[in-house]
């Protein structure tokens, strides 16, 4: 079985040296072309002048023809202003303090430190201060959120230092 597997492998090599050397000593045609061999005309035609590419790249950028919404996009693309925002550090992130929990029926909870308030403020869950959002609030944490941030406040005790 082996034996026949060679053989065969062997015979079509051989078929393809043939091929290759039939084809590079083919005569040329008429016109110098080796794709055009003597005797053989094609029924191909070249056309009388060239196709004018640049009109499909007119179509092309006229009708945003790789964009889903076939409109050009509403920021220009520039790379100096990419790398200008790329060099900027980003916003730091606020210091929340948890100083107090008020328990009841609907939990409180006093927090210091939302970007852009003065002082604390009283927050109950689901509320949203300066785009955070406060997540929960348990027996002795708040959770908030934002900013690509998780914040698990506890509340401050001094004394315990």
């Amino acid at each position: 079985m082996k034996g026949v597997g060679a053989w065969g492998a062997g015979a079509l090599g051989l078929v393809g040296v043939v091929a290759l050397g039939t084809a590079s000593l083919a005569p040329v045609g008429d016109d110098g072309d080796r794709s055009t061999v003597a005797g053989y005309r094609s029924s191909v035609t070249t056309p009388a002048q060239p196709y004018p590419a640049e009109s499909l790249g007119t179509v092309v950028i006229s009708r945003d023809v790789f964009r889903v919404t076939r409109r050009a996009a509403d920021v220009a693309y520039d790379p100096v202003r990419l790398a200008q925002v790329a060099l900027q550090p980003p916003a730091p992130k606020p210091v929340l303090v948890l100083t107090g929990i008020v328990w009841g029926a609907e939990p409180q909870a006093v927090v210091e430190g939302w970007p852009g308030v003065e002082g604390p403020r009283v927050v109950r869950a689901g509320d949203v201060v300066s785009g955070l959002k406060v997540k929960r609030i348990d027996g002795t944490r708040v959770t908030v959120v934002g900013m690509d941030t998780t914040w698990v406040l506890q509340v401050r005790e001094p004394w315990k230092n």
